[in-house]
């Protein structure tokens, strides 16, 4: 019998209550969104380096290791992320990406993936500290830097092994506790002592738990068997879009459809009262060739980003006009009232089914009306529209 996911994790993890039976200094991070473990990560220390092992499960499941070497000061020497095989971990590398700072104003960036080999350079970012995707080791070493240095407040810079820079804004909120404010979102973290993170999380989204040890190759041969057996966790909000023909109409609605993940939904991960991306990602957008009128507005032809604001009394409806900036498709987190075409109340009524992933639906009500429905968890709202003549 093929085990779940998240048992899988827990027979393979060493509780963090074990930590002070050994003195290594070796920690693991178990990763969730809602009930689901999305990632673990293991990580050793010895003097100023650091070896870091990931198995990501979305949205096929992948094996990393990165050699991480620190200047004594704690900032960036050389970053080395290798790319393995589930199958054969001590094999050739899939591909694999080098940051390597040298002395002055630049580092270097190799990149390799099969035979294929770049290199270019990029600017050094002075203080740094090496963060890899989807690990969270860079928080700790940034807390760690704030309680070395005792101060309640400092920005960081983050910088992954492409060379991009992130900065972060750490702040002391405790004796135990800190928080790691990002340009579009906040970690809180408990912490000990030395600044080992112990528990963090994104409120209304994820968490990571510290645990002793965890045999991070066993998992991910466990979740890729899962992907071999037609199991794979997909996108953790895949993109989808919905057309509906109403008349000579046609209204296609392109959005990410995030799911429940036994997580309570609105008035917590989509807040009372507060504008919402209505999705994930980038912004939800609704376009239409003829002109409409939703509710008792009219709508020309064209396109609109989507947003709502959820509200324990009812739901209102959002159509902005932005939905480009600087050339790219706009974030979801993006929301510019100044381009509000209108906003218009929808009806909301309460499910006896939840729906588990965010659903949108264009239906046709006759040759010249019809319905925008959208859908999650146990909360419906609707709104009609109808063709302009």
């Amino acid at each position: 019998m093929m085990l779940a996911p998240r048992v899988l994790v827990m027979l393979a993890v060493l509780p963090c209550a074990l930590a002070a039976q050994n003195p290594l200094p070796t920690g693991a991070f178990i990763v969730r969104l809602g009930t689901d473990t999305t990632a673990v990560e293991r990580f050793t220390r010895s003097g100023d380096a650091y070896q870091v092992e990931q198995a990501l499960r979305s949205p096929r499941t992948s094996f990393r290791h990165t050699h991480l070497e620190l200047t004594p000061a704690g900032e960036i020497a050389t970053v080395f992320l290798m790319h393995h095989s589930i199958d054969n971990p001590a094999g050739p590398l899939l591909a694999s990406t080098q940051l390597s700072y040298k002395s002055g104003d630049s580092a270097t960036v190799e990149q390799r993936r099969g035979d294929s080999a770049s290199t270019r350079r990029v600017p050094a970012r002075a203080g740094a500290i090496p963060s890899l995707p989807q690990s969270f080791l860079a928080y700790e070493l940034a807390a760690m830097r704030m309680r070395s240095t005792k101060a309640d407040s400092m920005t960081v810079t983050l910088v992954n092994p492409s060379g991009d820079p992130s900065p972060v804004v750490v702040t002391r909120v405790g004796t135990d506790s800190m928080t790691f404010r990002l340009p579009f979102l906040t970690y809180r973290a408990r912490v000990d002592a030395s600044g080992r993170i112990t528990r963090l999380y994104q409120p209304r989204g994820t968490s990571v738990e510290r645990v002793l040890d965890v045999d991070v190759n066993q998992i991910a041969r466990a979740w890729a068997a899962l992907d071999a057996s037609g199991k794979a966790m997909g996108p953790l909000s895949p993109r989808d879009s919905v057309t509906g023909r109403v008349g000579e109409a046609t209204i296609s609605v392109r959005y990410a459809r995030p799911r429940t993940r036994g997580r309570a939904i609105f008035g917590d991960i989509v807040p009372w009262d507060t504008v919402w991306r209505t999705g994930a990602n980038d912004a939800t957008v609704l376009t239409t060739n003829r002109d409409l009128e939703i509710a008792d507005t009219r709508v020309p032809a064209g396109s609109y980003t989507l947003f709502t604001i959820p509200s324990r009394a009812g739901t209102t409806l959002i159509l902005n006009r932005e939905t480009m900036r600087d050339g790219e498709p706009i974030a979801g987190t993006d929301y510019d009232a100044r381009h509000d075409l209108a906003r218009i109340p929808m009806t909301t009524r309460t499910l006896a089914t939840p729906v588990e992933a965010l659903t949108i639906e264009v239906t046709p009500r006759g040759s010249q009306a019809g319905v925008l429905r959208i859908a999650w968890d146990t909360r419906e709202m609707t709104v009609p529209f109808r063709l302009r003549p």
